[in-house]
């Protein structure tokens, strides 16, 4: 088990690294996608749809603020196409994180564990746990892509890792378009308190789903 944690620490920390560089050189801060997000509202939705689904694609190399971004795209777009734009991206980005690991990151694997029975206690491990915390990956930020790229160094199934990377992220998505679509400057309620909600009740599952396996 400590060998599954500090590979996903390791991962999180690197994801930590380049969001503070990316942020800290200005390439993109998080100020900067609120404020272009706000700038393109008069914008076609075309336009729109291409900018949210391009962000959250790029998410696994630039640490946007997701659960802004897809908030804010059933507020400009509507449900159905904010739900499309932000879904679609979301799946993007965790293919790419996917098949990155999946064939480049056999070497990164080796340099960041040194022992092979510890790599044999991951992938064994991840193999039991990995269709489960892909399902509640959403819980913290970072997380997905971590787990996207665990899924990969893995080598978990591809057709398992869309099925429950999808049952993740589309509960996710739905109920964060859906409170971005009811919500407006003057009555924003619905997506704050949502947006709560969807983080404690997640991060909930990700606490005791941790607790779990620890006492195992």
């Amino acid at each position: 088990m400590k060998s599954l944690v500090k590979l996903y620490l390791i991962i999180i920390g690197i994801f930590a690294l380049i969001f503070a560089f990316v942020n800290l050189t200005g390439i993109l801060t998080v100020e900067d996608v609120k404020n272009y997000l706000t700038e393109i509202q008069s914008a076609s939705k075309l336009t729109i749809f291409i900018v949210v689904f391009a962000l959250l694609a790029v998410d696994v190399f630039l640490s946007v603020p997701t659960i802004f971004i897809v908030t804010y795209s059933g507020h400009i777009l509507g449900f159905k196409l904010g739900l499309l734009a932000s879904l679609g991206g979301m799946l993007t980005s965790g293919l790419i994180a996917y098949l990155l690991c999946r064939f480049f990151g056999k070497r990164a694997l080796r340099l960041l564990i040194k022992k092979e029975s510890e790599i044999d206690e991951v992938n064994s491990l991840f193999h039991k746990l990995g269709f489960s915390m892909l399902l509640i990956a959403r819980a913290l930020p970072m997380l997905p892509e971590a787990t996207c790229c665990l899924s990969g160094l893995m080598r978990l199934p591809f057709i398992k890792f869309i099925f429950y990377y999808l049952l993740g992220t589309l509960p996710y998505a739905v109920v964060l378009t859906y409170l971005g679509s009811i919500s407006d400057i003057d009555n924003p309620k619905p997506a704050i308190i949502g947006i709560i909600s969807v983080y404690v009740l997640l991060y909930s599952l990700w606490f005791f789903k941790l607790r779990k396996i620890q006492n195992t």
